[in-house]
């Protein structure tokens, strides 16, 4: 059962679902018919809509076209009405200009046109209409003129080509004479009118006031400010007589007289005035003091002056430049009226006025900037001395700093002058033209100058110099004469400067000695004179031609010319002498008396022909030299403005190259021409050193033995034994030998002035040379004169030991003093021991043993055979020893020392 009524309820459920879902389907099917019937009706609305939108369109296309055609013909109308309007106008001033010129000519009275346009007669007056009369009528009245004036010029025109074709006929005698009297009253109504426009901007311009421009037109300026807006009106009005030109001329002339007043003096009277001022204090000071004044302070006063125009050429500069900003404002405010000009070009006029501003004010050939800088500089030029040159090339570089700084200020105003908005082709190219011009009015300012600024810097850089040295107390030799080029001179074309050589003079240099030597020319101060003339050189070089790609090829062929000429001054002739002279100085051949041995140590040590002075002036010389390098060349170091820099950053180039190229070979050829000349002093002194060396070595060793053990040795053996021919019983109490220790302290003391003077690679070099020049000069005397005897080995051992301690100061190059040490050894042997020493243990020659293999075999035996013992004396003269024969039997060899001994083949520099 209650099952059944569970199905019953689902049944009735799926039934009541059933007709609700029935019901909801028929409702959707009814909504959505209404919305397809809502669909169809705006669907046709659009349609409709659509049809009458399309026919609407082409009612407007058709109508349209139409009413601008209707547009197009009111236009022209409208044009043609405002021409026959014009005209009606131009014919109706035509007629009353025509009527007032009847009415002078039929009653013989002249009209006042120049009086009552200018304003002198009353209006209630005058016989002229109010147009020309009335001042707020200018710019109207100008226009007028113009048409008129163009009428006539047209009926001339006319006229003239009538004439032309055969087709003028004659016309009617009244209707002629009433033109003719019509375009005179025209000519002088524009005349007087043009008069009274100029009058009027000149008075207005002349009132002057601060340059403001910071309002419009219409608007009201403040009190004290220039009235630009009238300026602007009435420029406009002088525009439509001959484009202004008269108004330009007399906008120049206006501002010539009210703002460069000292710039456009009368110089007559100015020299004048001068004169009459310096002769006025001349009779002050006579009266005062009695007597003239001295010329020391006509001197002073000349220097004054000069320092005087410097100051004026500056302030000058500057107020030029300060005038034509403040001016270029103006011009861009007054004469710039493009947008009333109804479509005529007049947007280069500012341009023009700016150039005939910048004309008139620069490149005047009386009273212009370039004619009274001339003026200055002449006035500088008459006096001579170098102080004044000096001066001058400071002139030069203001001038050029100034100038540059002024056309610089005149091209960015220039660009300013156009508005950029409205800028058509013919003001751009109007603003271009300009800025050509003032880059050839700047070329002309400096080019006329730079001619004159090298030979002036090439010449006062050449006179310091020399200066420099004749202050120091130098003698400087003739120059050779300098030949002329006449054909340079006949074109009148400036040749440019070469210096003089003026060396120091050697003889001079020599008699002075070392220390007046340093003390003078070689004094630090001195040495850095050139430099610094050279250095300011360079600076004005770099400041008067441009720094960089400015300077460019000019810039470049000046400072390679200062460098040419310092190259030469500093090489040949001042350097260069003094090395040549210090070589020279040295005396190779030592005194002819022996040396008094053993020196004193507590003296100053024997400067073996070189004086420590000598040391002291190569290391000032090669300083100087890296100094010039340093301060001169400079390279690699970027903005330090030396010749390197200053050439490298000039850009690219054929003669910036050419430059570069003949700077570096002046370098390489100043450098390499001292190093040669050093390097020929060092040398002498290399000798004068070995020349001694064998005076005391030698000389002072055999001196000793003209008495004492010495004579007993040749009485004994016949031969000249040395001092290393010591008998048995002498003492060896002594370290070295007399010779050998006053050698090597002299030499320890000449080290030191060495060492300071030369480079760490040149004293490896010379000390090593020097050792092996005592290393020969001792062996060649012991193998061609001396004996060494068993004592006499110990003291020669103490002496190469000392010889080679002082030798190994400096240098690599000592190993010739080693296999020495191993050859002494042959005499401090006993004979029985000698074929060990020399071959070996084995005894076999061949074996590479011994001194044999060690120093070699023909080098050991020739030192053998200076042993006292090797030979002895007889009646049939010197004979070997028998051990020596044994022994040279029993190692069959030879005795080299029986025939010729080429002693060079034991030199230090075959080892």
């Amino acid at each position: 059962q209650t099952l059944d009524q569970a199905a019953n309820m689902c049944s009735t459920l799926v039934d009541v679902t059933k007709q609700i879902t029935k019901d909801a389907t028929e409702s959707i099917l009814e909504v959505e018919d209404a919305y397809q019937i809502r669909l169809e009706a705006h669907e046709l609305f659009c349609r409709n809509a659509l049809a009458r939108t399309e026919e609407i369109q082409n009612q407007f296309r058709i109508n349209g076209r139409a009413a601008l055609q209707i547009g197009n013909q009111l236009e022209f109308a409208e044009s043609k009405r405002q021409r026959c309007e014009s005209a009606s106008i131009l014919i109706r001033r035509w007629w009353m200009i025509e009527s007032l010129a009847e009415q002078e000519a039929m009653s013989g009275e002249p009209l006042k046109v120049r009086e009552e346009v200018r304003g002198t007669i009353p209006l209630t007056s005058c016989r002229m209409d109010p147009l020309f009369t009335r001042k707020e009528n200018s710019l109207e009245a100008s226009r007028a003129l113009k048409q008129l004036r163009q009428v006539v010029k047209s009926r001339g025109n006319a006229a003239s080509a009538n004439m032309q074709t055969g087709q003028w006929e004659k016309a009617d005698g009244t209707s002629s004479r009433r033109f003719d009297l019509t375009a005179d009253l025209i000519q002088r109504t524009s005349q007087a009118l043009e008069e009274r426009l100029l009058e009027s901007f000149t008075e207005i311009y002349s009132r002057g006031g601060a340059y403001e421009f910071n309002v419009t037109m219409g608007q009201k300026i403040r009190p004290g400010t220039i009235a630009w807006q009238e300026l602007r009106k009435i420029a406009q009005a002088c525009w439509l007589f001959e484009g202004g030109r008269n108004l330009h001329e007399a906008y120049v002339e206006a501002v010539v007289a009210s703002r460069l007043p000292e710039l456009f003096v009368n110089k007559r009277e100015e020299e004048e005035k001068k004169k009459k001022e310096k002769e006025k204090k001349r009779l002050e000071a006579a009266d005062e003091d009695g007597e003239n004044p001295a010329s020391d302070e006509e001197e002073e006063d000349d220097e004054v002056d000069i320092d005087a125009t410097r100051t004026q050429l500056s302030s000058l500069f500057h107020r030029v430049s300060d005038v034509f900003v403040q001016e270029f404002q103006l011009i861009g405010h007054v004469f710039d009226y493009s947008a009333e000009s109804e479509g005529t070009m007049t947007e280069s006029i500012p341009l023009t006025v700016a150039r005939a501003l910048c004309a008139r004010v620069i490149g005047d050939p009386q009273n212009g900037l370039q004619a009274r800088i001339s003026e200055l500089l002449d006035s500088i030029d008459r006096r001579s001395d170098f102080d004044t040159g000096a001066k001058k090339l400071d002139t030069f570089v203001v001038i050029h700093e100034k100038a540059a700084g002024l056309f610089g200020l005149l091209k960015d105003a220039a660009g300013r002058l156009v508005r950029e908005k409205n800028a058509s082709s013919m003001a751009k190219n109007a603003v271009e033209s300009l800025k050509v011009f003032l880059n050839s009015q700047e070329m002309s300012l400096n080019n006329s100058h730079r001619n004159g600024y090298t030979n002036l810097e090439l010449r006062l850089l050449h006179h310091e110099c020399c200066a420099a040295l004749d202050q120091a107390g130098c003698i400087l030799s003739r120059p050779a004469p300098v030949k002329i080029d006449q054909s340079l001179i006949e074109k009148g074309i400036l040749e440019e400067y070469r210096a003089p050589l003026l060396p120091l003079d050697k003889d001079s240099l020599k008699k002075s000695g070392f220390n007046d030597i340093l003390s003078g020319p070689l004094k630090p101060s001195v040495l850095r004179q050139p430099l610094i003339h050279a250095t300011d050189s360079l600076a004005r070089a770099r400041l008067m031609f441009g720094n960089g790609r400015e300077g460019g090829e000019s810039a470049a062929r000046i400072v390679t010319s200062i460098y040419n000429q310092i190259c030469t001054f500093y090489g040949q002739a001042f350097l260069y002498p003094i090395v040549e002279a210090l070589q020279e100085m040295l005396k190779t051949n030592p005194p002819g008396n022996a040396p008094q041995l053993p020196f004193d140590e507590e003296q100053p040590a024997h400067d073996l022909g070189v004086d420590p002075a000598f040391w002291v002036a190569l290391e000032r010389i090669h300083s100087a030299a890296k100094a010039f390098d340093r301060e001169m060349w400079a390279e690699s170091r970027k903005d330090s403005n030396r010749v390197w820099d200053i050439l490298s950053s000039a850009g690219e180039g054929s003669g910036i190259s050419n430059s570069m190229a003949v700077a570096r070979e002046c370098r390489i050829e100043f450098f390499t021409e001292l190093e040669n000349r050093g390097e020929d002093a060092i040398l002498r002194a290399l000798d004068t050193l070995s020349a001694h060396m064998q005076w005391i070595l030698v000389t002072g060793s055999e001196a000793a033995l003209a008495s004492g053990t010495g004579r007993i040795f040749n009485s004994l053996t016949g031969q000249s034994g040395g001092p290393y021919a010591m008998s048995s019983g002498s003492s060896l109490e002594a370290a070295n030998s007399p010779a050998v220790k006053s050698l090597t302290y002299c030499l320890r003391v000449q080290f030191v002035h060495i060492q300071a003077a030369l480079t760490p690679q040149s004293l490896s070099a010379f000390w090593t040379a020097l050792s092996m020049r005592l290393y020969d000069i001792l062996i060649t005397r012991l193998l061609q004169n001396w004996y060494v005897s068993t004592g006499g080995a110990v003291v020669l051992a103490r002496d190469v030991e000392a010889l080679r301690s002082v030798s190994m100061l400096a240098g690599t190059k000592h190993g010739h003093w080693d296999v020495l040490r191993e050859l002494l050894t042959l005499y401090m042997t006993p004979p029985d021991a000698l074929k060990i020493m020399l071959v070996g243990p084995e005894g076999d020659p061949n074996s590479g043993k011994g001194l044999f293999g060690s120093a070699g075999r023909e080098q050991s035996l020739v030192f053998m055979s200076r042993r006292v013992d090797y030979r002895y004396k007889t009646n049939q003269g010197q004979k070997k020893s028998v051990w020596v024969q044994q022994l040279l039997n029993e190692l069959h060899v030879r005795d080299p020392t029986d025939s010729y001994v080429n002693i060079g083949m034991f030199t230090s520099s075959r080892k």
